[in-house]
């Protein structure tokens, strides 16, 4: 038994309630190497056969998926049904298991085997380049565990591979942002995935982007307007997007909000087949943008740490080829009346 699996079991016996990645922060160790030390004792290290192991999951009927960053945890249980890969990837299911993928950013898999007080709890896990979560597939009591036994046993590699990751690369942003041509080509969008090359050719990131524009376009608001949203969204019963990224995958709920509260800082939303966590107190920006496309203007709530990092987007939902949610806008035009953060 190696020394960081002991130190490991130890820290567990201790903070029985702690989840693997704050264990793995306290051994000042990556996810992706907390679970390499845990190689034959719960844990099997998968081929990083990307393309295998999503089309293996495509098979094995429904699971719980979550998607997090450091801020927030995104929970959708469905299938992966509707799988698409190119260069990136897509599992293309609204108002169920929605996912955009970019395996470039993956690096390596484990399946997990871990006796809980609850029974045995069984997860695919993916990581990036820099061992940290990508995505965690669970199996529910509706999985073909058939299926998921034959996907982890074809995937199984026979001999350990060591881990090879790498600092994340610092994104370089220009310190000299040309506002008025960054504004003129941001109303001159016609969809909003146009935005991402703008943010490149400018060489910004969102927030500067957002600083850098007339109100209209970006606009600072306090930082409990996400709970506000929510709140009348639960209300309202009106159909919500709610976006939670990494690195590595994008994962979208779609649909109304059935229960929304806060509990010692964390906002949780909780649906039959979604939830989201949210730690509040994170929250150091929050911004409302207005983006044009070819059907009108799309609006956004986005919320951001203080690193700069995005936790979290929120859209009112919108099908192609039509406008904007009326009572979505009403939504945002409320928390826009009550202040903007200092």
């Amino acid at each position: 038994m190696n020394g960081r699996y002991q130190h490991y079991l130890s820290l567990k016996a201790t903070h029985p309630h702690k989840h693997a990645c704050e264990l793995a922060a306290q051994m000042a160790i990556s996810e992706a190497e907390l679970l390499f030390c845990r190689l034959g004792q719960d844990t099997v290290q998968l081929r990083p056969d990307f393309t295998a192991l999503l089309h293996g999951l495509s098979r094995v009927g429904e699971i719980k998926n979550i998607t997090r960053n450091p801020y927030a945890i995104h929970k959708q249980i469905g299938g992966y049904d509707n799988l698409r890969l190119g260069q990136h990837g897509i599992v293309l299911n609204p108002r169920a298991l929605d996912l955009r993928l970019f395996p470039a950013q993956w690096h390596c898999a484990f399946a997990v085997a871990e006796q809980t007080s609850l029974g045995l709890r069984q997860s695919i896990q993916i990581f990036d380049n820099q061992g940290d979560a990508v995505l965690s597939a669970f199996t529910t009591e509706n999985t073909n565990l058939t299926a998921w036994n034959e996907l982890i046993n074809e995937c199984s590699l026979r001999k350990h591979r060591e881990l090879d990751l790498r600092a994340y690369p610092v994104p370089l942003h220009t310190d000299a942002v040309d506002g008025q041509a960054l504004e003129r080509e941001w109303r001159a969008m016609t969809d909003v995935h146009q935005f991402f090359g703008l943010l490149k050719n400018h060489e910004v990131s969102r927030l500067q982007a957002f600083r850098a524009v007339g109100s209209d376009l970006a606009c600072q608001v306090d930082n409990d307007a996400v709970q506000h949203i929510l709140a009348q969204a639960e209300k309202a019963q009106n159909e919500l997007m709610i976006f939670v990224a990494n690195r590595g995958c994008v994962q979208i709920f779609t649909g109304p909000i059935d229960k929304v509260a806060v509990v010692n800082q964390q906002l949780c939303v909780e649906n039959p087949a979604f939830s989201l966590q949210l730690a509040m107190d994170n929250i150091a920006e929050t911004w409302v943008t207005r983006k044009p496309t070819r059907d009108g203007f799309v609006t956004s709530l986005e919320l951001f740490a203080a690193d700069g990092s995005q936790i979290a987007q929120l859209y009112g939902q919108r099908s192609e080829g039509a406008p904007e949610q009326l009572t979505w806008r009403e939504q945002i035009d409320a928390v826009m009346n009550t202040g903007v953060a200092a």
